[in-house]
């Protein structure tokens, strides 16, 4: 005991001897060696006295975290109870007295802060016991498990604190406790640094910028348009006038297409128009709208086609040649003026029986109906007739005087009416 105290004495000296770092952490890549020692409790039924152990460590640190390392311990201790004769493997009894035990174990390590001077970590791992005199016919397993810690005194010596279990089985038979609390001197070599901070370049203050008030954007042009007149007949024209300021140019729609910033033109417009300027310049676009109102054609007159008794065979309803020929021009008529529509109306005189009449009127309305739709093609939605007979002489009707004493001269036995609307 006191060769083991003179050896902790001069390892504390040179620890405290060494000069102090500006500061200390757990490197990766770095080496550590540790010698130690400490105190073994040994499970009862294993059936040893508790003893001093003493041991090393040799480990790599792959990142400041992780690391791995082996130990070798040794232990001299004896035989408890010297009675016990009958013992199971693994356990010691009469007739040993000394015994050896040294373990062997390669463990992983997780420091929890390695930045800093204080690096507790966990540390677990798998090797073998090997006792003398033997207790098995082969070294038997050991795994151990632990909690410790890392105190650094400088950049590369730290003080190290350890408690561990060691679990010594025969896997399938017995498994024995062995805890031990030990402390060493953790002594690192190389490994990576943190980088240093890169001093921060200095900047020569410069002086503040002068501020120039910003140009302001020019303006928007400005545009107006008007017609004159504003309202025109059908085939009259008109004339558009426009002025702006500010414009570098213009463009009318409705197919005028680019003009200048100010003018004027003559318009013809079939149909109520709406023209739009715009104009164009630096600020900016602007627009302005002026309608032209084209009012529609009148509405036909009333026309009246006669068809006369020498337009129709004596005393029937149908029709002569010179009916056809009337019936043929108004067919033009009917297909330049796709809109129009006519009423067809049969008049008789007072000869005859006041039913013979009506009848006969009736009849010769529906020749010249049915010739105006089968030889002339006119749609019949276009067509209205009706036979008056004698009970609504021609004379009621507004017909010109000139219609009105042809009638006459053929004593008004049949009069025809065709009214485009």
């Amino acid at each position: 005991m006191k060769a083991t105290h003179r050896a902790a004495l001069m390892v504390a000296a040179f620890v405290f001897l060494l000069p102090l770092p500006a500061r200390s952490e757990i490197r990766g890549g770095s080496i550590e060696v540790t010698p130690f020692v400490g105190y073994n409790w040994f499970q009862d039924k294993q059936n040893l006295k508790d003893r001093p152990v003493f041991g090393g460590r040799l480990g790599y640190n792959f990142t400041p975290h992780f690391g791995i390392e082996g130990t070798v311990e040794f232990i001299k201790t004896a035989v408890d109870d010297k009675g016990l004769t009958s013992f199971k493997e693994g356990q010691f009894g009469f007739p040993m007295d000394d015994v050896d035990l040294y373990f062997y174990h390669v463990d992983a390590v997780f420091h929890f802060m390695p930045e800093g001077r204080f690096n507790p970590f966990i540390v677990a791992g798998f090797g073998g016991a090997h006792y003398k005199p033997r207790v098995s016919d082969h070294d038997m397993a050991a795994f151990n498990v632990g909690v410790g810690a890392k105190y650094w005194l400088t950049d590369h010596v730290a003080l190290r604190a350890d408690v561990r279990d060691y679990m010594v089985t025969e896997i399938i038979q017995e498994t024995y406790h062995n805890v031990a609390a030990t402390i060493g001197v953790t002594l690192a070599f190389g490994g990576r640094g943190r980088p240093v901070p890169a001093q921060a370049e200095r900047v020569e203050a410069k002086p503040e910028p002068v501020a120039v008030a910003p140009i302001p954007p020019p303006a928007a042009p400005t545009v107006s348009m008007y017609a004159d007149p504003s309202t025109i007949e059908l085939r009259q024209c008109a004339k558009l006038t426009w002025t702006t300021t500010g414009a570098s140019s213009a463009s009318i729609d409705q197919g005028i297409g680019s003009t200048d910033p100010n003018g004027s033109r003559q318009v013809c417009p079939f149909n109520t128009t709406q023209y739009t300027v715009t104009a164009m310049g630096e600020g900016g676009t602007r627009t302005a709208s002026t309608t032209i109102t084209v009012n529609p054609p009148p509405k036909a007159e009333v026309k009246f086609i006669l068809l006369e008794d020498e337009h129709f065979d004596f005393d029937k309803s149908t029709l002569t040649k010179e009916g056809v020929v009337i019936l043929e021009r108004n067919i033009l008529v009917f297909k330049e003026n796709p809109e129009m529509k006519v009423r067809i109306a049969g008049y008789a005189s007072a000869s005859g029986t006041e039913e013979y009449n009506q009848k006969l009127s009736e009849r010769r309305a529906k020749t010249v109906e049915d010739y105006l739709t089968k030889e002339g093609g006119i749609a019949p939605g276009r067509l209205t007739k009706i036979g008056y007979g004698e009970t609504r002489p021609a004379t009621y009707e507004p017909i010109p005087s000139d219609i009105e004493s042809k009638a006459a001269k053929s004593n008004r036995r049949v009069l025809f009416e065709i009214i485009v609307k």
